[in-house]
């Protein structure tokens, strides 16, 4: 049923998934195993958790868009694996029933359905079986899980719709402080224009005949800046991509929508534009140059200078309140060592005599000289868990355990000492433990937050006692508190289980001579496991992957902040030199009368000065409230520093400093009879 409801096209084949052991590929896996002969019925060999199975093609799909949140190369008959043969001892895996928490049901509703009220009914028929009372079913529409909040997993393809608020609202607080600079700019325009203006006034212009001349060039200037700006998207594609981490849609530009706000919002500047001008005329008298300055034209041109330079500070304290936030998090001691640890991943077609093969490769491994441990697991630090659980309890129940949940981890009985996790009571699992395996053993590991959860005074306290998981199991110790992922997530209360575990390899190696040390495991590895893919990373780098998102919001803003900053910095430069031209006179006739360039820079620059302080003074509070509630997402904060206050003030202050200067100083180094005999 799933490609009769999803719009996947098909090219060849029926598409039908309804048989076990069936599979649709897309074109390009066809063609990559199959060649250019027809796939269609052809069979292919999967190995995987559940075993080496057959599987037969049905339909040949066209390749499916990168942006798809259902996005996959292979798809296969989920009713696989109602077949216990098929599961190979997985029995989690089977998908009748509501325990079945790794798959993802896509209910096609009749209009008009309200999403609350069937996720209630589809409950309560659940709630009808025995053992399904606690069960709770949740219904997302699917417009919602490429931007929304997730039900389960993140998909290839999810989106941060928090972030993308973040990077639109920048986007459109830069094109402020870009048409705040023109709108500055044109005021000081206009005034050199004004023989222009009252001789069009005194032939007969009316107001709106002057506005519409500005429209006029409002619009071409920044239909200009359009084609200008759209060339260099094109052009810094790439460097974009780099930034947020996955690839830009283009087509975007062909939708209506994207061209209605930009004709938008160039028609909405170019009327501004306008009726800036009919007030700033209507200041001028025809008689004479008079008089200008009137206190309401320059309250405005002041009070967006100080717009857009609380724009400016607040961006760059938001780009140092983030950065010190990465970095607490990259530095912060996480209650485990990950350096000097080369992850290789479990192989999926072990063959026959598995546990022998396993054994000898760890033999193999550790009598290399470069391999100074070696532990074994089916999930990792940084990646996940293997499964969380409920139903843990004491052995004499209370009623709010029904409502805890526990993060579950199989391990050997290398794994702690190789990531170097603190024991605080107890002992670790023996080599016996993990051979016998958790559910013969009976035997478990609790860090701290689950100590607590169950009940248990310290951790010295739970050692020896048992805990009911169905039956009970003995915990024989309890790690330190530690933080298995990033430092996002709260740290959670943990169960570790024994057993030979094969799904990763963590290696401690001696970082000298990397890349033979790599070619040595990989040569025992291909010699054990043939036809297995050989997969590795580093520990430390996967980890530090997580931060990705936080990461880009940093070079997002540290770009937003370089650009708000430059387009400030342009308009206070432009406004300082119209200052300059206009008060030329008075800064010679200072000069003359002995006027030193301390005395004329401070006269120029004093008046910027003062707004940037009042920009500060704006700024802070609200980027303070603005980063304390962003850091409210993390359990773990680095909190907010006065120095990532002063950093920016002072960085804003000295880059007006150094721009308003520049254009006083070369008005002061100027001959002064040259401005003052200047009509």
């Amino acid at each position: 049923m799933f490609f009769e409801n999803f719009s996947f096209p098909v090219l060849r084949g029926t598409a039908d998934l309804r048989t076990s052991q069936t599979a649709v590929i897309t074109e390009v896996l066809a063609k990559k195993y199959f060649g250019e002969a027809d796939a269609l019925g052809k069979s292919f060999t999967l190995s995987n958790q559940f075993g080496k199975h057959d599987f037969t093609v049905t339909g040949v799909l066209a390749e499916i868009p990168a942006r798809s949140d259902l996005n996959a190369n292979i798809f296969l008959s989920i009713h696989t694996l109602e077949s216990p043969d098929n599961r190979g001892g997985n029995d989690w895996a089977d998908p009748n029933g509501v325990d079945s928490g790794f798959v993802n049901l896509f209910a096609l509703s009749k209009s008009g359905v309200d999403a609350g009220d069937l996720s209630q009914q589809i409950t309560d028929f659940i709630r009808k079986n025995p053992g399904s009372e606690e069960v709770s079913i949740i219904l997302q529409p699917l417009s919602e899980i490429h931007l929304g909040a997730s039900i389960s997993d993140p998909l290839p393809s999810y989106g941060s719709l928090s972030t993308i608020l973040v990077f639109a609202i920048m986007a459109f607080l830069i094109l402020g402080i870009a048409y705040v600079n023109y709108l500055n700019l044109s005021s000081a325009s206009i005034l050199t224009r004004i023989k222009e203006i009252k001789m069009r006034k005194v032939l007969g212009a009316k107001s709106w005949q002057l506005a519409e001349q500005f429209m006029v060039e409002t619009t071409l200037l920044m239909a200009f800046a359009t084609v200008l700006g759209l060339s260099l998207v094109y052009l810094g594609q790439s460097l974009a991509e780099s930034i947020i981490g996955q690839g830009i849609w283009m087509g975007a530009f062909q939708t209506p929508v994207f061209w209605i706000l930009l004709v938008g919002v160039i028609g909405i500047c170019a009327l501004i534009s306008g009726f800036y001008v009919v007030v700033l005329s209507g200041k001028f008298d025809q008689k004479s140059e008079l008089k200008v300055k009137s206190p309401g034209r320059e309250l405005l041109k002041k009070g967006l200078v100080v717009f857009q330079f609380v724009i400016s500070i607040g961006i760059i304290v938001c780009t140092l309140v983030i950065r010190d936030q990465l970095t607490f998090m990259q530095n912060k001691n996480l209650g485990m060592n990950l350096d000097q640890k080369i992850i290789v991943e479990g192989p999926n077609d072990v063959g026959e005599n598995k546990q022998n093969k396993m054994a000898n490769f760890k033999q193999r491994l550790l009598s290399q000289v470069f391999v100074k441990g070696l532990g074994a697991s089916n999930a990792l630090p940084g990646i996940s868990y293997n499964f969380s659980a409920g139903g843990i309890t004491p052995m004499v129940p209370r009623p709010e355990d029904k409502d805890k949940s526990y993060a579950m981890m199989i391990m050997d009985d290398q794994f702690i000492p190789t990531y170097e996790i603190e024991m605080v009571a107890g002992r670790n699992f023996t080599q016996t433990d993990a051979e016998q395996g958790w559910g013969t053993a009976k035997k478990l590991i609790l860090n701290e937050s689950s100590v607590r959860e169950l009940g248990f005074e310290n951790p010295t306290d739970a050692i020896g006692k048992n805990i009911l998981w169905g039956d009970p199991y003995e915990v024989v110790g309890v790690v330190k508190d530690y933080h298995h992922l990033s430092l996002r997530e709260k740290i959670a209360p943990m169960i570790f289980l024994p057993s030979q575990a094969e799904g990763f390899f963590s290696l401690v190696v001696d970082p000298h001579q990397m890349a033979d040390n790599l070619h040595t495991i990989e040569s025992i590895y291909e010699e054990i496991f043939p036809g297995n893919p050989f997969t590795y990373f580093f520990m430390d780098e996967k980890f530090a992957s997580q931060y990705q998102s936080e990461q880009q919001l940093s070079k997002a803003f540290t770009m937003a902040g370089v650009l708000a900053i430059l387009i400030s910095c342009l308009g206070l430069f432009g406004l300082a030199a119209y200052t300059v031209q206009q008060r030329a006179k008075e800064i010679g006739i200072r000069k003359v009368l002995g006027a030193s360039s301390t005395n004329l820079l401070n006269l120029v620059s004093k008046d910027f000065i003062v707004l940037v302080g009042i920009a500060m003074v704006l700024a802070f509070p609200i980027a303070w409230y603005a980063m304390q509630s962003w850091q409210e997402e993390f359990p773990y904060k680095a909190g907010l520093s006065i120095f990532s206050f002063l950093v920016a003030g002072g960085l804003t202050l000295l880059i007006a400093v150094l721009t308003v200067g520049s254009q006083a100083l070369k008005a002061a180094w100027s001959n002064p009879v040259d401005s003052i005999k200047d009509e």
